[in-house]
């Protein structure tokens, strides 16, 4: 099947609610299925249509205000890299629109993009660089001896652990974990999924 798989409301205008981008509109592109197959993982990454690289400029062009010259794409999922974005990507550039893709690492991503940005959910990340390392404490098993391992031997810009939400609210023992942390471990910060809380999709 030809197309790029996309998940049900697979294209929308919104704020980013993590990272060193927090509050930036942009134009999210959620991609269909995962190779990570997280347990906790709460995003629906089902396919609901698939969309060639014409029809899915057109709907990303569609969502972007026309007073935003030069605004972002945040290509999601699921997990991104299971599919060929170099031509989504290119499309993209020849819009001048500047382009982040968000992965787990559990491949090298080579593809020159504005934002890269990877949250690993276990310590065997591929990826060993990028523009922001996200870890949201708990989640998908990442052990505390991984996390540790990556404080030590990853130089991203950018270093970000996150307490893991679940319902309406941090959990406050993963609150007061991530706290801990980030005062023991130099060039990470204290973060927050602040679209949950925000309830933005």
């Amino acid at each position: 099947m030809s197309g790029y798989p996309l998940a049900p409301h697979g294209v929308f205008w919104t704020l980013q609610g993590e990272g060193a981008l927090i509050g930036e509109p942009m134009a999210f592109v959620r991609l269909a299925g995962c190779s990570v197959g997280c347990a906790e993982c709460d995003t629906d990454y089902r396919v609901d249509r698939r969309v060639d690289v014409p029809a899915l400029i057109e709907e990303i062009r569609v969502v972007i205000p026309p007073s935003f010259t030069w605004p972002w794409v945040w290509i999601t999922g699921g997990e991104p890299t299971d599919h060929d974005l170099a031509p989504l990507i290119e499309a993209c550039h020849a819009e001048h629109w500047r382009v982040a893709v968000a992965t787990a690492g559990t491949r090298p991503f080579t593809i020159p993009v504005e934002w890269l940005s990877v949250s690993p959910h276990s310590g065997d990340l591929k990826q060993r660089y990028g523009h922001e390392l996200k870890l949201v404490m708990g989640l998908n098993g990442l052990p505390w001896e991984a996390m540790e391992t990556l404080a030590r031997e990853l130089s991203f810009p950018w270093r970000y652990i996150q307490p893991l939400w679940l319902g309406t609210a941090a959990q406050p023992s993963s609150v007061e974990a991530c706290q801990a942390f980030v005062l023991a471990h130099p060039g990470w910060r204290l973060a927050v999924q602040a679209h949950k809380g925000w309830r933005l999709p």
